[in-house]
């Protein structure tokens, strides 16, 4: 029985458009990686560790333990007013989430420049329901910052940023 059930669940959610969101190969200079961030115990932060650590990588207790740093430089929430209603009972948002990161050496120097992810997801609050609109705008956050994360590490992983770090790494002669 049970097993009929899991395959009626794969079917449908391979039917909708869902797939897992499985480990990602990163290049050799990324393996070894210090995760630098000024809120080190947040959900984004929490978010990528836990994607790190399933793709394998080792994450450095320091930066001088590090053959890479992964430096997040920022990560600011915003909202955008869309619409509101003709009785002004309800309201409409754009919840705009925006992260820009970077990755260095553990020396300081520059391998991948500043790069930048956004998310932006709708929000309809009723003025009679504020705080069921409020729990709707945390839930819609945390989805974000999950998304932010993919976002990363698919870029970590693209074959460009593979490029940009194999040419970096230095040669030993």
């Amino acid at each position: 029985m049970h097993k009929y059930f899991l395959l009626i669940l794969c079917l449908c959610l391979s039917g909708c458009g869902f797939h897992p969101r499985g480990p990602m190969a990163l290049s050799p200079p990324l393996q070894n990686l210090y995760l630098q961030t000024a809120d080190p115990y947040g959900q984004l932060t929490r978010n990528l560790r836990l994607y790190l650590k399933m793709s394998g990588v080792h994450l450095a207790k320091t930066p001088a333990d590090a053959a890479s740093i992964l430096d997040i430089l920022s990560e600011n929430t915003s909202e955008q007013l869309l619409n509101i209603s003709g009785t002004q009972t309800t309201r409409q948002y754009n919840l705009i989430l925006t992260v820009t990161y970077q990755v260095t050496d553990s020396h300081g120097n520059l391998l991948v420049s500043a790069q930048t992810a956004t998310e932006t997801r709708p929000l309809t609050i009723d003025a009679n329901q504020m705080l069921s609109g409020s729990n709707q705008a945390i839930s819609l956050y945390q989805q974000m910052r999950q998304a932010i994360v993919y976002d990363i590490m698919s870029r970590l992983a693209s074959r460009e940023i593979s490029a940009i770090l194999t040419a970096s790494k230095p040669t030993h002669s």
